[in-house]
């Protein structure tokens, strides 16, 4: 869960207490499909896809933006694409594998509940392992793998030349299809494998050393155009100030046009990002404040603050492009 850019049952409700974690070696369930049907829905249309940031522990900002996508119509069940780095990925997995926000909310506690409790150098990889294994339906890898799930890893590499020196770059990939459990596993752990919070300073993947998939790519995307990212960081301001191009020559990561956050400040100009500073947002918290977050889980006041955020961010977006609200979240028939 990058920190580059890092039972709560509602927004309002504290967190579930970490004492009531099941054990591990429940067995995975099997989820029935998931319907969302709303008279108020076909009013707006769904997204071509969205992408989630890496985030760290702020993640749950994720989680209200993805709620009121859901609430809105923007995101429809499992059928709309998603893709995620880092954090991201997790809740991209989980609208996936059609589970709800109120899942995500449960599951991804648990992860915080643990991480509050019991530290986070070298646990955070076991903690999320442990809780995506018994949370995940039997058949995950199969769900999402329909061109529907989009995970983002980076390969980090070094040479070493006479004249040059030591030359450090960094390979990213998306991976979109899954042979087994195991390997979307494999998958999500590498994307939110940060060195020393998760172990290791690298995790094995498909033969690559990887890390944290933000790293590469902080907001990956189902396809090139036309999908709506969500970053819970503002950068905007970072973006505009970036030197023009994409930094391969002069090996400058964060070139307007490099891959980490390429077309940023473009796709807020085209309404395809949300985040705290886009769609004419005001950051509640500086940057600084928000990476500090990221880095260590905050107090149940600060997480739901998270959420209400991320659904704040997400309702002056829907407005500022145009997007019809719900005006009654209740008629909603989830089944």
């Amino acid at each position: 869960m990058s920190c580059v850019s890092t039972d709560f049952a509602t927004a309002s409700t504290a967190f579930r207490s970490s004492s009531s974690r099941p054990s591990i070696q429940r067995s995975r369930r099997s989820l029935p499909a998931r319907r969302v049907t709303s008279a108020s829905r076909a009013t707006t249309s769904a997204a071509d896809g969205v992408g989630f940031s890496a985030a760290g522990f702020f993640f749950p900002y994720h989680v209200g933006v993805w709620e009121e996508l859901i609430d809105i119509g923007v995101m429809r069940s499992e059928e709309t694409p998603c893709a995620g780095a880092s954090a991201g990925s997790l809740v991209a997995v989980l609208h996936a594998c059609g589970m709800t926000p109120e899942d995500g909310k449960r599951i991804l506690s648990d992860v915080l509940a643990d991480c509050r409790k019991n530290g986070v150098i070298g646990r955070v990889g076991g903690v999320l392992e442990r809780i995506l294994r018994q949370e995940l339906p039997s058949d995950a890898h199969e769900r999402c793998s329909r061109g529907n799930l989009f995970i983002s890893v980076s390969s980090p590499s070094f040479e070493f030349g006479v004249e040059e020196g030591a030359t450090f770059s960094l390979e990213g990939e998306i991976i979109s299809e899954f042979e087994s459990f195991d390997d979307l596993m494999g998958a999500l752990l590498a994307s939110c494998h940060i060195p020393i919070y998760c172990g290791w300073p690298a995790r094995r993947y498909r033969g690559k050393w990887c890390v944290d998939g933000g790293w590469a790519n902080l907001t990956p995307t189902p396809q090139a155009n036309g999908c709506i990212r969500v970053c819970a960081f503002p950068l905007l301001d970072a973006w505009h100030k970036a030197k023009p191009g994409d930094g391969k020559e002069t090996g400058d990561f964060f070139a307007q046009q490099a891959s980490f956050w390429s077309d940023w400040g473009h796709d807020n100009t085209a309404g395809l990002l949300i985040a705290p500073d886009a769609a004419g947002g005001e950051p509640s918290w500086d940057y600084s404040e928000a990476i500090r977050y990221a880095l260590l889980p905050g107090s149940n006041e600060i997480l739901e603050e998270m959420v209400v955020m991320g659904r704040t961010d997400a309702k002056r977006w829907a407005e500022a492009t145009g997007r019809a609200s719900l005006s009654n979240r209740e008629s909603l028939e989830i089944v």
